[in-house]
């Protein structure tokens, strides 16, 4: 067999599980190597960028996604085009704050408060619901959910750098008291 690629660099992310999982059943030495590799990951990851993707996936959500949820639903009823925009906008943040947990339930508190901290971040870019997105017919969205990644921090024992939060934040400061 003759390849100029690796396999390895073909496999999908999914594939990639597959054989990690095999290699650790195979060589359970390896598992605290892997173990050292995860932390480091999940610890050193640019979370900068969790700014930037939350606040982007909340505006990039397109009012015609309203079409398939709002009005009447049968076995549901009515719903509201405000309480569908919130459902929408809540299933485009829940990856960001099962990462918060996920984080906090390891024990990686500095991790995890610097990723609550850009999620807060990412939701106070939103604040001014955009025409057009779904912002726009939900626009306390962000503040709502602010208050609600500030709840769920304090659940998950998450020590949020109060002191800093009104100078990021300001227009916000008494959300997040």
């Amino acid at each position: 067999m003759n390849r100029s690629t690796s396999a390895l660099a073909a496999l999908s992310a999914d594939e990639k599980a597959t054989v990690l999982n095999g290699l650790l059943i195979a060589r359970p030495d390896l598992r605290e190597l892997a173990e050292t590799y995860a932390v480091r990951l999940m610890s050193t990851e640019d979370r900068s960028a969790v700014t930037v993707a939350v606040a982007g996936r909340l505006r990039g959500l397109d009012i015609e996604e309203l079409n398939g949820r709002a009005g009447y639903r049968p076995g549901r009823g009515y719903v509201h085009p405000v309480e569908a925009a919130a459902e929408i906008m809540d299933e485009a943040l829940e990856p960001f704050l099962r990462d918060l947990e996920r984080r906090a339930a390891l024990g990686m508190t500095t991790a995890a408060t610097e990723l609550a901290v850009r999620i807060l971040l990412g939701l106070y870019e939103c604040r001014d619901g955009s025409s057009e997105t779904l912002l726009e017919y939900s626009p306390d969205y962000a503040a709502e959910r602010a208050a609600n990644v500030v709840d769920q921090c304090a659940k998950l024992g998450i020590d949020l750098p109060r002191a800093e939060l009104p100078d990021l934040l300001p227009e916000w400061d008494g959300i997040l008291c």
